[in-house]
């Protein structure tokens, strides 16, 4: 046991001894005041200078009181002491990058203090840099909310969030604009707001909020196994109750994380599977949204930030209501007739849509069936009415149907339009910018209502949905920011959708990677249950793409499928598919994929310096030499890499590893000497390798042909699996 340890455990029980004892003496207080008077006695007057019994009695209980109060907050003050309250930052600094900005990133340890009841599914954001104090002419935009606002299911590089950069970019070309996504898997909004606030201090030009989604199976939603209450009083509560030490002493000794949990983050979020459209949860859910945006934007505009408050779309046509609806009140005869009514609409959807309608119409208006409750809801049979009305070609109609149908989804994955009502009434009574997001894609869908053109499952846009995204935001800036500098129309005459994929950089493989994540999903039980055809849907997309791929293409893609994630980070798929390439010797299809990878990565990263290492390599061989843009890169990442390392980021050793080579590139044979040997001794064997090869080269280049036999030498005699490699270094340097 640890000293501090011992000593929390030593003022835990003196904690109970003391509260035992305060009972006791609260007893005898009581035992005390109901003692009758003997009889024939009359009370004796009380003399100057003593106190009556009644003034003891106050006093002890003053005693007690304030004993325990003062205990407790010597037991808090310990655990304190000990590293214990608080919660971990969002942002965190790190030493100055240069003479005048700090290094600032975003952190995983801020969003996963919200996951207090199942920690080992704790939602997480994308990894960011910013520098402070913000240089000049940077335009900054905080964008918070959860897993859509984050991107999901796509890379960094190819989310809304970078869209909105790029096209802000193109209308601001006087301005370096930072989108600093802090959109977060799995949150509800009242840890939104939290985020929100903390990225207050980093002096932001925008903020975006994005939100809706999770209020009820996000953490501090209202039916999610991370609940903390359902009114905003009660989520406040418990949100400074577990930041306490002593809260936090206690939750230590709970057995750590399930390593063997492997659902998916949407399973492990649910915690009340059924919710009935008429459920007392639906109002809390919206009154907690309304309440936390409506916070989010007066604490903007009490430190001068404009805000922009988005509606979140959904897939309303493509995907099926996810709950199964309750059917409990009625009959066993009743049951039956509704699942025929189903079945027989789902079987005339395409054959004969007006009876498909009929059908559908007699569940959701049962007059004939006298033991039908007067009106029961059926999500599902609104959703079929919806396709019946829009195979007939009544699209309007259609588009209320659809509505419906989410609204009365017993599991509410969908923000439904009680919520969408609440961000309205916040973002107009507290005085932000609206941005209809729900209304953009709906008017760029067939017929009115979304699908999968625009949306990847049933909340996160698709490549297409990103694009549209940021577009839109992009629009309402100059309307939440007056003076910015262009007008909402100038979004009109930004280039298509198609030429930002390609400036980002998207690849048919981006493709894979998010419907991989689709199709997991589609595995999920109750996915299954109610959208059976969800998970082959995204099989099918995969399976297209491996057989249009290169055998080693497909090894790549399934390798990457099966990889162990690094700390919760997978690397990029684009990383797996070029490292296949560039091992065939087809540099120049591999190095728009490590810049794809590089992008994908998060800054200030090894991976990062890595894909740009490869990719400038690519580029070298396959055309004739490195272009001024690939020297500097290279620079620039020599620059971080050295931060890394000269400020112990680096314990593998491949911060110097990446330095040295990118300064060989460079022709600085010096610097890359020094600091591969640097790298050397913290390698693993196939990395110290692939160290050897390049300390070979730096040799040779700069004419001490001596030092770099000698590492040649050193390889042959050890022999192993990786003679061949120096044999072919001795061979080139020959």
């Amino acid at each position: 046991m640890t000293g501090g340890t011992a000593l929390l455990v030593g003022v835990g029980a003196g904690l109970v001894l003391l509260v035992g004892y305060a009972a006791w003496l609260l007893w005898r207080v009581r035992s005390v005041l109901t003692r009758p008077e003997p009889r024939g006695t009359t009370p004796a007057p009380s003399r100057r200078g003593r106190l009556t019994r009644g003034q003891k009695v106050l006093a002890l209980v003053v005693f007690v009181l304030v004993a325990t109060a003062g205990l407790l907050g010597v037991t808090e003050g310990a655990c304190r002491l000990a590293g214990y309250g608080g919660y971990p930052p969002t942002f965190r600094r790190y030493e100055p990058i240069d003479d005048g900005h700090a290094l600032v990133m975003t952190d995983y340890g801020g969003p996963s203090s919200y996951f207090f009841a199942n920690r080992s599914r704790a939602g997480s954001l994308e990894r960011t840099a910013l520098l402070m104090p913000k240089p000049a002419d940077t335009f900054r935009v905080m964008l918070v909310g959860g897993s859509a606002a984050k991107g999901i299911p796509y890379p960094r590089h190819l989310t809304g969030a970078a869209f909105l950069e790029a096209m802000l970019g193109d209308l601001m070309p006087d301005k370096r604009v930072e989108v600093i996504d802090l959109g977060t898997t799995a949150i509800a909004s009242y840890p939104v707001l939290g985020m929100l606030t903390e990225s207050l201090d980093y002096d932001p030009d925008l903020a975006v909020i994005y939100c809706g989604n999770n209020e009820y199976y996000g953490a501090y939603g209202v039916a999610s196994l991370h609940t903390a209450g359902r009114s905003p009083a009660s989520i406040r509560f418990t949100r400074w109750a577990r930041s306490l030490g002593v809260t936090q002493f206690v939750e230590s000794k709970r057995p750590g994380y399930d390593t063997n949990d492997s659902r998916t983050m949407m399973e492990a979020m649910v915690g009340e599977a059924a919710i009935a459209p008429d459920d007392p949860m639906r109002e809390a859910a919206a009154r907690n949204l309304e309440t936390f945006v409506g916070d989010m934007i007066d604490r903007c505009k009490a430190r001068g930030v404009p805000v922009i408050v988005c509606t979140p779309p959904a897939n309303e046509r493509g995907l099926a209501p996810i709950g199964e609806d309750d059917l409990s009140r009625c009959t066993p005869a009743v049951r039956e007739h509704v699942d025929e009514l189903l079945a027989r609409a789902e079987t005339n959807l395409e054959a004969d849509p007006t009876a498909a309608e009929e059908a559908v119409r007699e569940i959701l208006m049962p007059e004939q069936i006298d033991v039908y409750p007067p009106w029961l809801p059926n999500a599902r049979a609104e959703w079929l009415l919806g396709r019946a009305l829009d195979a007939q070609g009544r699209s309007s109609e259609a588009v209320e149907a659809y509505a419906h149908a989410v609204d009365l989804d017993t599991m509410p994955w969908r923000c439904p339009t009680s919520s969408i009502d609440a961000l309205r009434r916040a973002a107009t009574e507290h005085g932000a910018t609206l941005c209809d997001l729900l209304g953009a894609f709906r008017s760029a869908s067939p017929g009115g209502s979304i699908g999968w053109e625009l949306m990847g499952d049933h909340v996160h846009p698709s490549l297409a949905g990103q694009a549209l995204s940021g577009r839109t935001i992009a629009a309402s800036v100059s309307i939440a920011v007056p003076g910015v500098g262009f007008e909402p129309s100038a979004a009109d005459g930004l280039p298509p959708d198609e030429s930002y994929m390609a400036r980002l950089g998207a690849t048919p493989y981006d493709t894979y990677a998010a419907a991989n994540g689709m199709r997991l999903l589609g595995r999920i039980p109750f996915f299954v249950a109610s959208n059976p055809w969800f998970g082959p849907r995204f099989e099918a997309v995969c399976e297209s793409i491996e057989a249009s791929s290169p055998p080693e293409v497909v090894q790549a893609l399934r390798e990457w499928c099966d990889a162990p994630t690094a700390g919760g980070l997978r690397r990029p798929i684009t990383g797996y598919v070029a490292m296949a390439l560039f091992g065939r010797g087809r540099y120049a299809e591999a190095g728009p994929l490590f810049e794809s990878a590089m992008r994908a990565s998060e800054p200030y990263g090894t991976w990062e310096l890595q894909y740009a290492s490869f990719m400038v390599s690519c580029h070298g061989v396959s055309m004739g030499g490195m272009s001024e843009a690939d020297r500097a890169l290279a620079a620039e990442m020599i620059q971080r890499g050295r931060y890394l390392a000269e400020h112990g980021y680096s314990t593998s050793g491949a911060a110097e590893r990446y330095v040295g080579e990118l300064s060989l590139k460079l022709g600085d044979y010096a610097g890359a000497i020094e600091w591969l040997a640097r790298a050397r001794p913290l390698q693993s064997d196939e990395g110290r390798v692939a160290v050897d090869g390049a300390l070979v080269q730096a040799y040779g280049r700069s004419g001490q042909r001596d030092e770099a036999e000698a590492i040649i030498q050193r390889g042959l005699e050890a022999g192993g699996p990786f003679a061949n490699y120096y044999r072919q270094m001795q061979a080139q340097l020959q």
